[in-house]
């Protein structure tokens, strides 16, 4: 299992300088004076190449080669100049060095990214941890229900409403569940409270979730296994809790373990609607500011989260299942 876990978190680092790389790659096609512009419209041209000093950003992209130019020494010879001597000293590795180091700089204010993260990020996670709970249990449930009583009339009604809410997007039930829970049945205040956006955010997703843990229990109650359990007398009730939920957990894993880095970026939609000051409501102000540094990072921060995720998904297909490893 030990050897398992560190193949696994080898693996995540090509893709770490991968994704790092291509994110880079994006961000600085455009010439440095330009983002300099965004960053200081009114300055003139002496003050966007000090900016563009002081940010580093004079540097090569890549990889920092020896130059061909040549300078006067004092003794009144030309010599080609070097340059630095170190062939890393270059945007690419210094901007790798600060993500390692968890160092991300500051936003178009001056202020420090990182401190706004800490700030913001349990926010997001006030709204995505309950709802998340919440359509864990509810689609599950929901899910054994409809297989206890598949190819039925209930089952076909399901799918087509579960679908149906699938097409519906999620701007749709931000003014209805608004309209009808804040201002029709005043249930909970409009802003500035957290139960209507977990409802919102629980309504919006419940479909595609309902529909998913469906297909994975019909999947498993088509195996040849759950054909001898019922030879052998075993109840449909039993079939469904001690066979076939047992044996979904690999899929049901991949999903859950999958959404928890999403749980602290947080809903870019959701938030700048409800005014909830999280992650997603950094990242809708720093688009429409042209704050790059701040898109920047967050996109590093999902990457590293998402394969953070991916390596306890595998991780808990051990715990789930041993085979794994053997396999």
């Amino acid at each position: 299992m030990g050897i398992y876990i560190i193949r696994r978190l080898l693996y995540t680092i090509p893709v770490f300088l991968g994704v790092y790389a291509i994110t880079f790659g994006l961000f600085h096609m455009r010439d440095p004076i330009a983002i300099a512009k965004v960053h200081m419209p009114q300055a003139k041209t002496p003050a966007l190449q000090a900016w563009v000093r002081n940010n580093n950003m004079h540097l090569p992209r890549f990889v920092n080669l020896p130059s061909d130019a040549e300078v006067e020494r004092a003794d009144g010879r030309k010599h080609p100049e070097l340059g630095s001597k170190n062939i890393f000293y270059s945007q690419f590795f210094l901007g790798l060095g600060e993500i390692i180091r968890f160092d991300f700089g500051v936003d178009k204010s001056k202020e420090p990214i990182g401190v706004a993260i800490l700030q913001r990020a349990p926010y997001s996670l006030a709204i995505a941890a309950p709802t998340f709970a919440l359509s864990l249990m509810f689609s599950i449930s929901m899910a054994l229900f409809i297989a206890y009583f598949r190819e039925s009339a209930l089952d076909i009604s399901t799918l087509f409403i579960t679908v149906a809410m699938m097409s519906i997007p999620i701007p749709v039930y931000l003014l209805v569940c608004n309209l009808l829970f804040g201002k029709v049945l005043k249930f909970v205040p409009v802003y500035n409270h957290a139960l209507l956006p977990i409802l919102v955010a629980f309504l919006a997703g419940l479909g595609g979730h309902i529909r998913f843990y469906r297909t994975v229990f019909l999947e498993q109650m088509e195996q040849d296994y759950i054909r001898t359990a019922r030879a052998k007398g075993v109840s449909e009730t039993g079939v469904l809790f001690k066979h076939v939920l047992p044996n979904s957990l690999i899929p049901i894993l991949t999903s859950v373990v999958m959404s928890l880095p999403f749980l602290i970026t947080g809903s870019l939609i959701l938030e700048n609607f409800f005014g909830i000051p999280g992650m997603g409501d950094m990242m809708y102000s720093a688009i429409l500011s042209q704050d790059f540094q701040v898109i920047k990072v967050i996109v590093y921060l999902g990457s590293f989260l998402y394969m953070l995720g991916s390596l306890l998904t595998d991780i808990s297909y051990i715990l789930a299942d041993p085979r794994v490893v053997l396999e």
